[in-house]
């Protein structure tokens, strides 16, 4: 069975979020003291980003909790109200500029009659909502999230759970992933074929024994 990330791997979340938070950024610039300029911005936006999904990603934020505490530490004083509402233009703008690769739907396409599924940090409904606008959810059998099972990648307990429920030994399971230290290392540990997916042709100290740069020339390495 063949398992796929979905943030950098089929979706451009980067480039979603980037026009979202400089949508964000036009509306809302008059209410946080930041003398940057937007691209200053957007790495301050997603440093805070970073802080508080790794925190619901550890359990200790709610999906939401986390929203509200990205807006409050962005803005400052705000009642949880205010803040869900000022993430809520954000994620409207963020939820119409999600798109897929151009290499993935000629990838799925390509992979039919294979058993797919989808290994996800995340919240399990919004995950589902992006394969849904992206027009991909169908190719998928399962979705497997953080936020559901209660455990984020890059622990292995999550890829035991995707064996589990789909009924494949961890061996018979090939992960493509866009992050080495949370998608491939993983996959290392339990001796699964793990595919790192380098978009952006990072270079590593050590050795990868599977890597591609596009989803064109994944078939050759299945």
């Amino acid at each position: 069975m063949i398992f796929f990330d979905l943030d950098g791997t089929l979706l451009d979340f980067k480039g979603a979020e980037f026009l979202a938070v400089l949508a964000f950024h036009n509306q809302f610039s008059s209410l946080f003291n930041f003398s940057g300029n937007q691209s200053d911005f957007y790495r301050e936006w997603c440093s805070i980003g970073k802080k508080h999904y790794s925190r619901f990603l550890q359990g200790e934020l709610s999906f939401e909790q986390q929203k509200i505490a990205r807006m409050k530490e962005l803005i400052g004083e705000l009642q949880d109200c205010e803040a869900a509402e000022y993430f809520q233009f954000y994620l409207k703008s963020f939820e119409y500029n999600w798109r897929p690769y151009e290499d993935v739907i000629p990838c799925l396409q390509s992979l039919k009659g294979n058993r797919l599924g989808i290994i996800t940090n995340g919240d399990l409904n919004q995950q589902k909502q992006k394969l849904e606008r992206m027009g991909i959810l169908e190719y998928f059998e399962v979705v497997i999230a953080s936020g559901d099972v209660g455990v984020s990648k890059p622990n292995t307990r999550i890829f035991e759970v995707a064996s589990e429920m789909t009924g494949q030994h961890l061996h018979a399971i090939t992960y493509i992933g866009d992050d080495f230290s949370t998608d491939i290392a993983p996959c290392e540990k339990l001796n699964m074929r793990g595919i790192w997916l380098n978009r952006q042709n990072e270079r590593l100290e050590r050795p990868v024994q599977r890597m591609i740069t596009t989803l064109d020339n994944l078939y050759e390495h299945l």
